[in-house]
């Protein structure tokens, strides 16, 4: 998927407080089945891949996001439908920025990232612009400015596909669909594996 940039050569291994970063190489054997989307597996190139690693509400440390094939595969449509102002819930490694920032029909992008530290650990190695904004708040309490109205929603705040995800993504999916664009016909606004966590949820139901 090389509308990427390899996250690894823009993210040196580093921590800051309960964020890190740590990379990992795979070969072209153990590439082929490093990552997955659904039940099925996306073959990761050789090289050398960079992980985010937060300390959560919990304690525990998840792995956040990574920049394997079925991350890159399942961030490619957002990519593709950015344009105008655009919300984002989850900053990540930044690695859908790279390109969103590039698109010349992208006006301006806002970033709600729950955790400091991920800011703190991320934003400079992010693009310079004035069309970046990065926000610390919870996009589950956070409010837009009043008489905002976004082009584009996307929510990627999940380290894992499960089932149990679906009731929040309906949460958010309500509570922010006052702030799409309803002039523009282009408007779109989608949650981060929203579409294979149904099937996974239907299949399990059977």
């Amino acid at each position: 998927m090389s509308v990427f940039p390899r996250m690894a050569a823009i993210l040196p291994e580093g921590e800051c407080g309960g964020a890190r970063i740590y990379h990992t190489t795979y070969d072209e054997e153990a590439g082929r089945t490093a990552s997955y989307v659904g039940d099925r597996y996306v073959p990761t190139p050789a090289g050398t891949y960079a992980s985010l690693l937060v300390r959560t509400d919990s304690g525990h440390h998840e792995c956040m996001m990574s920049d394997l094939a079925y991350e890159r595969a399942t961030c490619l449509e957002v990519v593709r439908r950015a344009h105008g102002d655009v919300l984002i819930a989850g900053l990540g490694l930044g690695m859908i920025l790279h390109p969103i920032l590039s698109q010349p029909d992208v006006r301006h992008v806002t970033v709600v990232e729950k955790y400091q530290d991920v800011v703190d650990l991320i934003a400079p190695t992010l693009p310079r612009t004035d069309a970046l904004a990065l926000i610390t708040a919870d996009i589950f309490e956070w409010r837009p400015p009043l008489g905002s109205r976004y082009d584009v929603i996307w929510f990627d705040i999940w380290p894992d596909v499960a089932p149990t995800r679906l009731p929040e993504m309906a949460r958010l999916h309500r509570r922010f669909a006052p702030y799409l664009n309803r002039r523009n016909p282009r408007r779109w606004m989608a949650s981060w594996h929203r579409e294979e966590t149904r099937r996974i949820h239907r299949l399990a139901r059977r």
